[in-house]
């Protein structure tokens, strides 16, 4: 089990896309009070992060 922001830092995503990901059914995951608990980290990305261009 992780916190969002445990689950933000190994995913590479912010807390408030993490919370979408769990509310949305994307990742697994339980409401407590008013954060979620992320039970696994099974995320696959849509999109690849943008690079930054080296000059």
């Amino acid at each position: 089990m992780y916190s969002t922001k445990e689950a933000a830092e190994k995913l590479g995503l912010s807390q408030d896309h993490v919370r979408l990901l769990a509310r949305t059914g994307q990742i697994k995951a339980k409401r407590l009070g008013h954060d979620w608990v992320i039970l696994g980290l099974d995320y696959k990305r849509k999109r690849q992060p943008k690079q930054m261009k080296s000059r």
